[in-house]
């Protein structure tokens, strides 16, 4: 199936969905933090990215997305699909709101924590196209 990096600096939400992964036939890498997630994505070119928006800083997610789109380092890898996921709004009641200027900074698609296995598996497979 896909290689899939899990970009996020909470174990058990690493884990849980690892394993999710895995038992549908995906091979999985995690890193814990934005900067391992970049340096995942250079050593292990995936076929897609799951990336927590709140890591170290609240908007870690975001410069992550931002450097992958649009650094010239980064430019064989500008097309890995991103499934951003974020905690925000159970938290908040609301989502972060990006504004038009910022879009690069966006994800392909998003998830709000928590989710279900097959909300996951659903949102995994139409990003890479099955």
């Amino acid at each position: 199936m896909a290689k899939i990096l899990i970009i996020d600096d909470d174990p058990d939400f690493t884990l849980a969905n690892k394993a999710i992964l895995e038992a549908a036939g995906h091979e999985v890498i995690t890193a814990s933090d934005g900067k391992a997630g970049l340096e995942s994505v250079k050593s292990q070119d995936p076929d897609l990215i799951i990336l927590d928006i709140m890591m170290d800083s609240i908007f870690e997610g975001f410069s992550v997305t931002t450097t992958l789109r649009g650094t010239p380092e980064y430019m064989d890898y500008r097309d890995i699909p991103v499934l951003m996921v974020s905690a925000v709004k159970k938290m908040t009641g609301e989502r972060f709101e990006i504004p038009p200027e910022a879009k690069i900074a966006e994800g392909d698609e998003f998830l709000d924590k928590p989710f279900t296995a097959e909300v996951l598996l659903s949102k995994v497979n139409k990003l890479l196209g099955a």
